[in-house]
């Protein structure tokens, strides 16, 4: 993490970062998906095991159906330079742009999860008794 670059990548074995590789804003977002998409149970409407993924990541140039209440999603707006929105009943929570956008947007997810959703994503617990991932903001 001491080399985090949200608006690109690292070079590797002498190649420069391009436009062509991910962002490493993008690299942590795949990870956070793919953390949750083990954790969540399966879902028959998602056989690929990407529960989490495709429920709640929208990724630009998708969009958002914002008329539908019960979206709760993180969305990425915008790829270079990555900017992620997030979605929760029917309202757009666009934080700042910059270096700490997408950690913002995470931690804001995170805590509408805790504070609206009494912790629950759906029917798996993030909180103590569960994933144990709200432990972040304490009580």
């Amino acid at each position: 993490m001491s080399s985090f670059r949200w608006n690109r990548g690292g070079d590797f074995r002498a190649r420069k970062w391009d436009t062509d590789l991910p962002t490493d804003s993008a690299i942590i977002m795949h990870v956070f998906c793919t953390y949750l998409d083990s954790r969540l149970p399966p879902h028959p409407k998602y056989p690929d095991g990407k529960t989490f993924t495709s429920q709640h990541f929208i990724q630009t140039p998708d969009k958002p159906d914002i008329t539908n209440e019960n979206l709760f999603c993180v969305y990425q707006s915008s790829v270079n330079p990555p900017h992620y929105e997030l979605i929760y009943q029917r309202h757009v929570y666009s934080l700042p742009k910059g270096r700490n956008n997408m950690f913002h947007t995470l931690l804001m997810f995170l805590y509408i999860i805790k504070t609206k959703e009494s912790g629950m994503l759906g029917r798996v617990n993030l909180g103590l008794s569960g994933v144990n991932v709200l432990w972040i903001f304490g009580d």
